[in-house]
């Protein structure tokens, strides 16, 4: 099973608060649709259920799309494949498809092969095959299995004490209903197989069906019969002999009836005629539920088109809707829920599963219910109800590997939500129980990501820090975990830590064969950019001729990636060591032997900025427009260089270099309306226009975010900047003071939100309500909402980032200065005192603001 792909898995500098959007070629990174632990476990859990509940043609559709996937795990998905195919009795395609595995051929392959020989009546490969299966390897379910090869090898062989044994201890270890009633159907479906016809012996049957007619030793002979005409390829005459047999069976003979419309619903299928007729009527008014359960099973079975599941879905609802529903309605609910699942028809699958869990609360389906209902979530990207309901039917269960499959689900449902600090805990409690086939240490690498993108970076040190100690984390886990870590402290303007980390990594060099050349060259790059953020501009190009040097190994195309980002580093190296002239040649190297790479498009923006920090505007736009010009198709670099390009107009103030920006973010906009950067290029476009005082324009592009963008990242970004354009113009109409105040007031009360724009919320909220004379009011905002839950608060006060403290220390000098007024100098002096013990921004206007009210020192 591969890794979640991740933000700082691909290398991406994320789009914060207050960043600058920013996205730089990453070397040997392309990993997109890479499959999670919890997304292969949900499709696992959906094609075994699939498959247990009685759809194997489902379940063979979803185990084939998983065994040509390289990213699962195949010799699982091979085996679930074979598994289906077996159920739908195509012995000669399972046997092929286990062929094709030509590794782990355990226990789990073994006993298939010997399934599919005993399926063709190849009873001696039969019989090898479960010599060579080692029971004791086998999981729970499989056991049963192998129990009931058993069983069929000791009927070929004429035992049929040992074959009844055997039997009878396969159902007895099926572990529901349904999973009996695949035993019984395959041991109904071995039987018909197992019949060795010769003329004689088919007569003599006859005879003794005739002369017992209408007893129960009659039923038997021609159940035998039936069965004898089926395999000696006379289906036809197998099938009449079963219809007259019903037609003669007394009403009172409900056994002898159930026999004989199971029999004929094998012999003839259940996909239509009189085979389909007799298992419906077998389902709706059998006497023996587990044979009812049997026909179910082969009608869902045989439903392999669209008409037929129509019809079973037809039946079904005519069942379900009787007044005196079946004895096995809880059976026919989840067969239904199953159905709609299958077609996309959440609603339906979710209101019967719903009523199945409400009208038997202890039913023995409740976890076949509350799967479907989590993969009805799954699909939906309901992830947090798929996280509780996974959790709920983990509860159901005993240890083992459907619990332990739930558990990872729980955690992963979690990490989709983003709830990444609760992902972390479930991952820990999935470890502790670790689903058969699922590596510990694919575990052990999700929780680490739970916990960086939860930004819990110090929590994630010390947990990579004991993984990397224990035997189930591999070094290539190891160093993939490290790159993730490294990436993440690094985004988090961490480079110190990060840079250290990879060091020590490097040095201590892991076993040569243990991991790939692509993650020791992804690994030795970070090394190289890292020594660069950490102001070792020489290390740096030490370390990228290094890096250069070692690519001989890499393939074509990795070596290219390897040398345009690498030379492209090489520059960013010269231009710190202020060595122009050489950083401007290894520029044009990167764009003359590697045209058509990323490098060599982002080499137009790496120069830009160094015209920018140069606070040559004209410069760095003039080449940022070229980037736009020269690579429109490039969806990734086209639209930055527009975004940046606006933000060196904006820089030299004048309004028409903010009317030149504006038409650049109009630019971006029109040619790539589907760029991640739209939302921040129409933020910036407020902002623009603010700037032009044009505060209804500005109103109506952050309306347009708010409304369109609902559930961006960063919206509350918009909200804010939303208020703030409403409290501009508040001086003309008292209106719009009250949509300011009500924005403001929600953003501060945003659990959710970010704590820097919380406290910028509500200084603003105070300053707003200030301003219209209600004085106390705003003492109370500032003092109660943000100083003493911001501030006081000792653990929300360490979240503080550098935006939160600036407007932090902008309410107490406010706070302050309202106090001041009001002749509560006592009050002020706290309110100012406050921002030199908190050591905020601020500290000499705090002090300034102290000395007026500071006797001055007697002289001598």
């Amino acid at each position: 099973m591969r890794r979640f792909a991740t933000l700082c898995f691909l290398g991406l500098v994320s789009v914060t608060w207050a960043q600058t959007p920013l996205n730089r070629p990453v070397p040997l990174l392309t990993v997109a649709g890479e499959v999670s632990a919890g997304t292969e476990a949900e499709r696992f859990e959906a094609a075994e259920r699939a498959l247990e509940m009685g759809f194997p043609s489902i379940a063979e559709g979803l185990f084939e799309e998983l065994s040509v996937d390289a990213r699962v795990d195949r010799q699982r998905a091979r085996l679930g494949l074979a598994s289906a195919l077996l159920e739908e009795d195509r012995p000669a395609e399972a046997e092929k498809v286990l062929e094709g595995q030509q590794e782990g051929r355990g226990a789990a392959w073994h006993l298939r092969m010997g399934l599919a020989a005993a399926q063709q009546r190849h009873f001696d490969a039969a019989r090898h095959a479960l010599g060579e299966v080692k029971a004791e390897e086998l999981t729970t379910d499989d056991r049963a299995w192998y129990s009931f090869l058993r069983g069929v090898v000791a009927d070929a062989a004429g035992d049929l004490g040992k074959a009844r044994e055997d039997f009878e201890q396969a159902e007895k270890m099926a572990g529901s209903d349904p999973a009996k009633a695949q035993f019984v159907l395959a041991r109904e479906q071995a039987r018909l197989r197992a019949n060795v016809v010769n003329d004689n012996v088919l007569e003599e049957t006859r005879r003794n069906m005739e002369r017992y007619q209408g007893r129960k030793i009659g039923y038997d002979y021609a159940k035998t019969y039936a069965a004898m005409l089926e395999a000696a390829g006379r289906k036809n005459d197998a099938i009449n002999v079963l219809q007259r047999q019903l037609l003669a069976t007394p009403a009172e003979e409900r056994g002898a009836q159930d026999d004989f419309r199971l029999l004929l619903g094998l012999v003839a299928g259940g996909a239509e005629g009189a085979g389909r007729t007799a298992l419906a009527s077998l389902v709706a008014h059998g006497s023996d539920p587990l044979k009812q359960r049997v026909a179910l099973r082969v009608l869902a079975r045989d439903a392999t088109t669209a008409a037929a599941r129509a019809q079973l879905q037809a039946l079904l609802d005519r069942l379900i809707a009787t007044p005196t529903a079946p004895a096995i309605i809880e059976d026919l609910l989840v067969f239904r829920a199953q159905l709609a699942l299958t077609e996309k028809d959440y609603a339906r699958a979710e209101e019967d599963a719903r009523t199945l869990l409400q009208r038997f609360p202890g039913s023995p389906l409740k976890v076949r219910a509350l799967g479907v209902l989590t993969s009805a979530a799954w699909e939906q990207r309901r992830y947090r109800t798929a996280a509780d309901l996974a959790g709920k039917a983990a509860a159901e269960l005993p240890a083992g590997a459907l619990r332990a499959q739930f558990n990872v689900l729980v955690a992963e449902a979690w990490f989709r939500a983003k709830d990444f600090r609760t992902a972390a805990d479930a991952y820990a409690a999935a470890l502790r129980e670790t689903p058969e086939g699922e590596a510990a240490g694919d575990l052990m690498f999700q929780r680490l990501l739970a916990e960086i993108e939860g930004g819990r970076l110090e929590t994630a040190e010390k947990l990579l820090d004991e993984m990397a100690r224990q035997p189930a984390f591999t070094p290539e886990e190891r160093w993939q975990a490290e790159w993730n870590l490294a990436r993440a402290l690094q985004l988090h303007g961490e480079t110190a830590a990060a840079y250290a980390r990879v060091n020590r990594l490097l040095a201590a060099k892991a076993p040569t064969g243990v991991l790939s050349e692509e993650l020791r060259a992804q690994m030795a790059w970070l090394q190289a950019k890292l020594s660069l953020e950490a102001g070792e501009p020489g290390r740096t190009l030490e370390l990228v001729d290094a890096l250069i040097a070692s690519g001989g190994t890499l393939t074509p195309a990795l070596q290219v990636e390897i040398g345009s980002t690498a030379v492209l580093l090489k520059a960013e190296a010269l231009f710190a060591l202020q060595r122009e002239p050489a950083a401007l040649e290894q520029l044009q190297k990167v764009r003359s032997d590697f045209p058509k790479s990323d490098a060599a498009v982002y080499s137009y923006i790496v120069e830009a900025d160094h015209y920018a920090k140069l606070d040559n505007t004209v410069e760095a736009q003039q080449l940022l427009t070229k980037l736009a010009d020269d690579f429109p198709g490039n969806k990734t670099y086209a639209p930055l260089a527009l975004y940046q390009a606006a933000l060196q107009a904006e820089r030299r103030g004048q309004d028409a270099n903010y009317i030149e920006a504006n038409k650049l973010i109009e630019q971006l906009v029109t040619r790539y309306p589907r760029s991640d950067l739209v939302f921040y290029a129409r933020l910036k476009q407020g902002d623009l226009l603010r700037k032009l005082n044009q505060f209804p324009q500005a109103q109506q592009v952050y309306e347009s975010l708010v409304n369109n963008f609902s559930q961006h990242a960063d919206v509350l970004i918009a909200q804010l900047a939303l208020a703030e354009c409403h409290n501009a113009q508040a001086a003309n109409d008292p209106g719009h003071a009250e949509a300011a105040a009500t924005l403001f007031e929600h953003l501060r009360d945003r659990g959710d939100a970010p704590l820097d724009l919380r406290v910028e919320a509500g200084f603003n909220l105070g300053y707003t309500l200030l301003r219209r004379g209600q004085v106390a009011r705003a003492q109370q905002v500032w003092w109660q909402d943000v100083v003493q839950a911001f501030l006081l608060n000792a653990n929300q006060a360490a979240e503080l980032g550098a935006k939160g403290r600036y407007w932090m220390a902008r309410t107490l000098l406010e706070l302050g200065g309202s106090f001041e007024q009001q002749a509560k100098l006592e009050e002020a002096r706290n309110a100012w005192s406050l921002i030199l013990q908190s050591k905020l921004p601020g500290e000499a206007l705090a002090r300034a603001r102290l000395a007026k009210f500071n006797p001055p020192e007697d002289k001598p």
